[in-house]
């Protein structure tokens, strides 16, 4: 099963982080889609493998309905943007949530 980028229709390789290296493997796919919860629930039915954000699959994974296929190889790491409307003055609750965000996902990624 693969998932087929909506702006360029070609299937997303799998792409795993080996040592220093970035390494992509594209699978063959009798059948694709387009949204990553299609995906997940194509995978949820024995359809393939699949790469998806841990958080789509914590769940299945602790429930044994899904396993996770060589977790010694991770995926990389993934950009996140914080976005807010810009001000002459940012308001303090505003850049707590941002502060506290920005700490959280540095403790979250991996060395």
């Amino acid at each position: 099963m693969g998932l087929r980028s909506i702006t360029t229709g070609n299937l997303a390789p799998l792409e795993f982080v080996h040592g220093t290296e970035l390494r992509s493997h594209s699978l063959p796919s009798v059948l694709s889609v387009t949204g990553p919860e299609s995906y997940l629930v194509g995978i949820r039915l024995g359809l393939g493998l699949a790469q998806l954000p841990r958080f789509h699959v914590e769940a299945d994974l602790k429930r044994g309905s899904l396993v996770a296929v060589l977790p010694q190889f991770p995926p990389p790491s993934a950009p996140v943007s914080l976005l807010y409307a810009r001000s002459r003055q940012l308001a303090p609750r505003v850049r707590v949530f941002l502060d506290w965000a920005s700490r959280e996902f540095e403790r979250h990624t991996l060395p």
